[in-house]
């Protein structure tokens, strides 16, 4: 069973902000969809929300969310948003990737990185948009199942880089290896691992997970 990161009551309003950030971000500032969504990734804003951050789930507006997106990443101010926004393509990818994320527990990033890039979420919209959420969660489920079955970890490549068993990087880094060979085989997500853990990993490993 999922634990959501914030009450039920909240999302709603969650997925109106990110909807209208998408929408305000792309079409009002002129970012390509795969740039502003790598800007979101990478501001420290998506990882507020997967949090339950009030403050980004309901405390800021969609074009609020912009702003404060593309003055993290570019250093810059972005020129004046109205705070409009149209029922776009990009308005209803952010809509549904907001409740995906709410539901399933994943991180934005986890579901960006196996199947449900932003292009690729834009293209659905036809003919999705006019049917129920679940039935994107179905869809989503089944792209990233088939994704996470298919892809290497990047723990895995990693550990593999430095010709390191499963056995000896547990030696090595104290980290138990039923959990090495969980977030080898995707069964736990690598990507909600504690700080201790991913350090002690890059430190055996000379890498950086901090991407993941």
């Amino acid at each position: 069973m999922t634990t959501h990161a914030y009450n039920e009551a909240y999302l709603p309003y969650a997925m109106e902000n990110l909807a209208s950030m998408m929408d305000c971000g792309i079409n009002q500032c002129g970012f390509s969809p795969q740039l502003f969504y790598r800007m979101f990734l990478t501001s420290g804003v998506a990882s507020q929300i997967e949090k339950g951050n009030p403050r980004y789930v309901v405390g800021l507006a969609g074009a609020e969310l912009a702003c404060h997106i593309i003055e993290r990443t570019t250093g810059e101010s972005p020129r004046v948003i109205n705070g409009a926004f149209s029922i776009s393509s990009e308005y209803w990818a952010g809509w549904v990737l907001a409740y995906y994320q709410w539901e399933s527990g994943y991180t934005f990033r986890f579901i960006h990185d196996n199947g449900l890039n932003i292009e690729k979420v834009i293209a659905m919209y036809h003919p999705l948009h006019e049917a129920d959420l679940d039935k994107f969660a179905t869809i989503a489920e089944k792209i990233i199942a088939e994704n996470v079955k298919t892809s290497i970890s990047p723990l895995k490549k990693a550990r593999e880089q430095h010709g390191l068993s499963q056995v000896e990087l547990s030696r090595i880094s104290g980290i138990s290896l039923r959990m090495i060979r969980a977030y080898e085989q995707k069964s736990q997500d690598f990507a909600k691992a504690n700080f201790r853990t991913v350090s002690k990993l890059e430190s055996v490993l000379h890498a950086d997970f901090s991407e993941i």
